[in-house]
């Protein structure tokens, strides 16, 4: 293959003394050619490949984190919902409290008897209100120590 292309060189004009050493500055290009492209070739497709490599572990971690926010999220709407509902019912039992001892004022009041003209007004009978508000924080302070103990 030297000696081909040396007799190119040669009749390309270049002088039989450097003739030889051209075909060899032509192999050793050529292979370098080679070797260049075939490096650019690899590096092309190791960055194609490595850029594709990120891009998939990006997308990989982001399901991820999405999945995990999603989760923390149906996990805040049951919680929230959790609240919701204990705020409901303990409004709803300070209510009925609340409208039981009213009423059981208003009973005490309607019991007293009117007062003769002039006289002094005799005194209420509280005790029934007395012992039922007693009840009601009896029950309050059970409350704050254990839950299901409101009843």
């Amino acid at each position: 293959m030297i000696g081909l292309l040396a007799k190119l060189a040669i009749r390309a004009g270049v002088p039989a003394r450097a003739a030889k050493l051209v075909a060899w500055a032509l192999v050793v290009l050529a292979i370098a050619g080679i070797t260049a492209a075939a490096v650019a070739w690899i590096y092309g497709s190791g960055r194609t490949a490595g850029g594709d490599q990120v891009r998939a572990a990006g997308a990989e971690k982001r399901d991820q984190v999405l999945t995990e926010a999603r989760g923390d999220e149906r996990t805040a709407v049951d919680v929230a919902r959790a609240i919701d509902a204990r705020t409901a019912r303990a409004e709803a039992l300070t209510d009925a409290q609340l409208h039981s001892t009213i009423e059981e004022i208003r009973n005490a009041i309607d019991t007293v008897p009117p007062a003769p003209d002039g006289a002094d007004l005799p005194a209420a009978p509280v005790d029934g209100v007395r012992d039922a508000l007693n009840a009601s924080i009896a029950r309050a302070n059970r409350a704050g120590e254990d839950p299901a103990a409101v009843r």
